[in-house]
């Protein structure tokens, strides 16, 4: 083969053209996340420069669901940079980087899911420091990943204990987004204020607050609570007469939603005192007691009125990383 003809067979080959696919991230993100890194630091090495880090590293991965990727792919880049964030948060870690892995044949949705992602590291001030692009895949699938530093206490869900009171943090100032079981308090909030609710939780972890913690996930408030109890081998009880919500919005719906910024803590009775009063200033945030861990089995009783009613008996597993 002559050198022109190896040339013109290297210069088609798909593992080379397959690069190309990169293209539109590159022209979305800062390529230089942390300038005191220098050249070193700019984005498109085979692997991301940090700056070292004092403390413990955390790392949250999320896939995100594919309809939503495929109905709505601003949405889904912008929650795939937030869920992760809030898994950090509830560790009591504050985020360091992100990287995403996007497979699709839609220029347009690439488009979106780019800048939702974008938009999140921007409002909080997060870098995206790597990831995979995939255009030729027969499918659309989003993946994000967040590496966060917990520079004080670990707020580890397997901490919480019998005697622990149970409360719920979360921003009451949003709505509904769409038609989906999103309590969206964040896409159209100032940033400033973003990043100081994220805050809270590595800040409450260092006072010696809150010891525990579980961010509000797709299983909604009781959902979380089922997958607390069987982190820590405790009971929970819900007391759902003491579970605030904003006007007009139906039980159910707020019991079962996954809101932008919510977690469940574990506090000792001797703190409740002092979690009030750090965070009675903010209007935005419900801050609430509502309910208890208790000793006994694993399991997730709801109360109201006096009556309880068995949600979860952990005899039945859930996710598989029970308390041994």
């Amino acid at each position: 083969m002559s050198l022109a003809s190896l040339a013109n067979e290297l210069r088609g080959q798909s593992g080379l053209l397959a690069k190309r696919d990169i293209r539109p991230a590159a022209s979305v993100f800062n390529h230089l996340p942390f300038p005191h890194l220098g050249r070193s630091g700019l984005l498109g090495d085979d692997a991301a420069l940090l700056p070292a880090q004092s403390g413990q590293l955390l790392m949250a991965c999320e896939g995100m669901h594919p309809d939503l990727v495929a109905e709505d792919p601003w949405f889904a880049g912008w929650s795939g940079v937030l869920v992760n964030l809030s898994d950090i948060a509830a560790m009591g870690g504050r985020p360091l980087a992100v990287v995403n892995s996007v497979w699709t044949q839609e220029p347009d949705s690439l488009k979106r899911l780019l800048e939702g992602m974008n938009c999140a590291c921007d409002r909080f001030a997060v870098p995206m420091v790597g990831g995979h692009s995939n255009q030729q895949s027969p499918y659309q699938a989003l993946s994000v990943a967040v590496l966060g530093v917990a520079q004080g206490p670990v707020l580890s869900a397997r901490l919480a204990s019998p005697g622990d009171e149970l409360w719920l943090l979360v921003n009451r100032s949003g709505s509904f987004y769409r038609h989906y079981p999103f309590w969206d308090a964040a896409t159209a909030a100032n940033p400033g204020l973003l990043r100081s609710h994220l805050s809270l939780l590595p800040a409450l972890a260092a006072d010696g607050i809150v010891h525990a913690a579980k961010d509000i996930s797709m299983g909604g408030l009781c959902g979380t609570a089922v997958m607390f109890a069987e982190s820590c081998g405790s009971s929970i009880t819900l007391e759902l007469d003491a579970i605030e919500r904003p006007e007009q919005v139906e039980e159910q719906a707020w019991l079962s939603c996954f809101p932008s910024f919510g977690f469940l803590l574990a506090v000792a009775p001797t703190m409740t005192g002092r979690l009030q009063r750090m965070l009675q200033g903010d209007s935005n945030l419900i801050c609430c007691r509502i309910g208890s861990f208790g000793s006994g089995r694993c399991q997730v009783a709801l109360q109201r009125d006096g009556d309880v009613e068995l949600l979860w008996d952990g005899n039945e597993g859930l996710t598989g990383f029970a308390c041994d």
